[in-house]
């Protein structure tokens, strides 16, 4: 069903929008252009953020993108905007995307990247054919309100474990435990993570807490063999690993005792 107005008497007597300031032209107002000037230049200064980082057609293959700003984690980049991007032609789906250093990628066709390992900004779905653009899809929808991980309170996940469970990189920034765990517990890092990628660990029942990298390296003191399990049992036992771009594991803080697997 469809948005009801307000009742014409109610809409006749209107003096401004409260909320984005916008003022409404009394009737038999002159000069009504110039009343009509001050009206787009409120609405102007309300709307100008929903142009931020807007595709546009710029004629035939050609888009351009307004400039605009976002949020990587707690980091804030800019945009500065930019012309002349020729699509591939006769395309149905071009997924047009800022990755996360904020550089214009024009050649996806076959989606846009999973955020879990691409960390990105969509701007728009692009379709093609006969040496124009059909059409252009705004995707900026979810980019225009966002809590920046690690900001303003926003709380890292943890997971309590008391049975083996294999991670996705999906959950990198989490904390697991094995806090009421009756038995050894085993947590699977994910295979082939993303370099920076990064999981937390506490023991926190007096069982042993077994991390096993796969077929990588978990890279500490306590060993650097390749398909070797780390292991304490020590509650307050804690470690910290990141993904490198080996695609191994190294250690950025541990407590406690850690051994490696014999």
């Amino acid at each position: 069903m469809a948005e009801a107005y307000p009742t014409d008497n109610e809409l006749l007597n209107m003096q401004s929008d409260g909320e984005t300031g916008v003022e409404y032209i009394p009737t038999g107002t002159a000069p009504y252009y110039l009343h009509f000037r001050r009206l787009l230049y409120r609405l102007l200064l309300a709307t100008r953020r929903a142009n931020d980082l807007r595709v546009f057609d710029e004629g035939g293959l050609d888009i351009g993108v307004k400039p605009g700003k976002f949020w990587l984690g707690t980091e804030l980049l800019s945009y500065a905007g930019s012309s002349g991007h020729t699509l591939a032609d006769d395309k149905p789906n071009i997924y047009i995307y800022l990755d996360s250093s904020a550089s214009l990628v024009t050649n996806e066709y076959t989606g846009f990247p999973d955020m879990a390992t691409t960390p990105h900004v969509r701007l728009a779905q692009v379709s093609t054919s006969n040496g124009d653009i059909d059409a252009i899809t705004d995707c900026r929808t979810g980019h225009n309100i966002v809590v920046p991980y690690g900001a303003g309170g926003l709380k890292r996940i943890i997971e309590e474990h008391t049975s083996n469970d294999t991670l996705t990189v999906a959950e990198s920034g989490s904390v697991h435990s094995n806090r009421a765990a009756t038995s050894m517990v085993t947590l699977i890092l994910p295979t082939s993570a993303p370099a920076g990628t990064v999981f937390s660990f506490s023991v926190q029942a007096a069982q042993e807490l077994r991390i096993d990298p796969g077929t990588a390296t978990i890279r500490d003191d306590s060993g650097q063999t390749a398909d070797k399990y780390k292991s304490a049992n020590a509650v307050g036992a804690a470690l910290s690993l990141i993904a490198d771009a080996n695609g191994d594991w190294a250690t950025i803080a541990k407590n406690g005792t850690w051994t490696e697997e014999a």
